[in-house]
Order: structure tokens, then sequence, then C-alpha cells
């Protein structure tokens, strides 16, 4: 799960050097995408109560899963979703099948190789050439376009040609992920209806923003934040990647504050950008951070007359 550089960024770009001579570049995405990028009229038609914002975080996003097996747990009604980078992934997952127990399954058991593909091809690019990414999504998901998602959803990246954030809502769903995700320098830039995009986590980590444009009574945020190490840096790139750290953890609570409810499971140990052993720990984290706020939750969906989710069935999309 994809976003910006953190305190272990350059050990994993050194391992990275090492690992492209192990791997091989996933095929070719089998998507048709349209010159043209589709129109996102249809979502001006809705009136979601609840929008559930998913933050970038790389490895960090399994919390996600916990994150939504409580609000799911306690009938929370989700109505829309917002997702960057590793929120778009795990965003995309849920707003196709509305299941947290299906989505930490496909999560939990599939290998990093599937997802991280590693390229001698485009080098200068990015070492990572999102193929792998986009054929995971194809595979699990039931859904080909964004409109024919159960939960409505969107996208958040960044275009790299004015630096300013795009909204993907519309047409094939894996290219707008993985444009979302697409974290430099290891992942390359996704080329999408004439234009070059970037993660979204680099501009909007946790899109509140994005998610008031639709005007919903509620909007529950999820950041992940990581902590500082306790020991200072000794040397001037790891004096800079924690600058780096700093900066982007103030970015993401201004991106977050605006939101009603702000979920922030903080994991306790560092993270890797591409580690994928910790996401049983991440997602129990995602998980208890969640069941913390659920009073609060509720106490503001009653304030808005918001009912809960009757048992077993997934909230009526809007």
């Amino acid at each position: 799960m994809m976003t910006f550089l953190n305190r272990w960024a350059l050990r994993s770009f050194l391992c990275l050097q090492l690992l492209l001579l192990l791997g091989c570049a996933a095929t070719s995405p089998n998507v048709q995408l349209p010159q043209k990028e589709p129109s996102t009229a249809y979502l001006k038609r809705l009136h979601p109560r609840v929008i559930l914002v998913l933050g970038s975080g790389s490895a960090r996003g399994f919390a996600h899963a916990g994150v939504l097996k409580a609000l799911e747990d306690n009938h929370i009604p989700i109505d829309m979703i917002v997702g960057t980078s590793a929120g778009s992934i795990v965003g995309a997952l849920y707003a196709d099948n509305p299941s947290a127990d299906s989505v930490e399954k496909i999560l939990l058991k599939t290998q990093r190789n599937e997802v991280i593909d590693f390229s001698l091809m485009d080098l200068t690019q990015g070492p990572i050439s999102g193929n792998g990414l986009q054929n995971f999504l194809i595979t699990h998901l039931k859904a080909h376009n964004f409109e024919q998602l159960h939960i409505p959803f969107v996208a958040i990246a960044t275009n790299l040609h004015s630096g300013e954030l795009h909204v993907f809502g519309s047409g094939p769903i894996a290219p707008a992920v993985n444009a979302s995700s697409a974290a430099p320098p290891f992942f390359r830039p996704v080329s999408l209806y004439g234009k070059t995009y970037i993660d979204g986590g680099l501009i909007d980590p946790v899109a509140v923003d994005v998610a008031k444009r639709f005007h919903p009574a509620l909007i529950i945020a999820v950041s992940l934040n990581y902590p500082l190490s306790k020991s200072l840096p000794t040397n001037g790139p790891s004096v800079f990647l924690r600058g780096f750290d700093m900066m982007m953890i103030r970015l993401n609570n201004y991106s977050a504050a605006e939101a009603q409810i702000i979920i922030r499971p903080e994991p306790v140990n560092d993270v890797n950008m591409f580690d994928n052993t910790q996401g049983e720990t991440l997602m129990q984290i995602g998980f208890a951070a969640t069941e913390k706020a659920i009073p609060e939750i509720k106490k503001q969906l009653a304030r808005r007359h918001i009912a809960l989710t009757p048992p077993d069935k997934t909230s009526e999309t809007v």
C-alpha cells in the first residue's frame, strides 16, 4: 500500500535496487481506457448522509480494514467512500463488496510480489510499474468502472503537470487507483486521459475537503499517522527524512481537521513502506481505534437523525 516517503524510504530504495535483480514486471493489465475521462455527472446527483474518508499511509493501510470491520460490526452506515493512496485500494475493495471480512481475507492472503512488481523497463521513471497493482484490483473487483460499485467511491490523485488535486470517480477503477497510489520515486507516474498523475497523499492525504463537496451530514475520516522515532537522526539524509516525516504528519493533521470524526490508528512501531508482515496487527490497531470512536459516532448520527444500518444489510447508496 502506497504513499509518500517515510523514515524508511532510503533503506527501502536500496533494497529495491537489489530486488530489481530478482523481480520481473507483471503483465500489462487488460483495461480498455477511453480517450477522454468519462463524465462524473452522476456523482452530483448523490446526497450521501455519511462519507468515510480513508487516508494514505503505505503499508499502514492495513489498518483501514480493521476500521471497516468495527464500523460494520456497529452497523454504522457508509453512503460514500473517499480514498487516497492506500485508502483508495482498501476503499475500492470495500465499495465493490461491502464486507470487511472479505477485504481482510483479500489483503492478508495477497503476497507482496503480486502487487509490487519490479521492472527494468523505464527504470528512470521508477522501479515499480503499477501493473501488479492494477492486475490485483482487476482480479478482486467485480466492478470494472466506478459507476458499477455498490457504494459510491472516488480516488484522489495528484496531477503531475499542475500540482493540483484530481478526483477520479468515473471510468475504469484499476488505473485510477494506481494513479492515486503512485508514490515517487518508487512507483511510476500514471498516464490517464492525456495527463500524468502521482500519489494523492502528497497534497491531500486525508481528503476531507473532497468529501465536503458532497455536503454530507457526517464525515468520518481515518488518518494513518505514525510516530516519529525517539532517536534523533545522525546524518544529513536521515535528518532530511525526519523533516519530511514532520511535514507529512502536519499535512495529515491539517487535511483531516474538518471531519466531525477523526479516527487515528497509530502503530506502536515503525512500518516499512512495503512491509506486509504486520497486516493482522495493523488491522487490530485500526479496529481498536475505531471501537473507541463508536460512542461519539453514534451520538453524532443520532443528533442528525441518521439510523444505524440494519444487521446483515449494507448501507443503502443514495
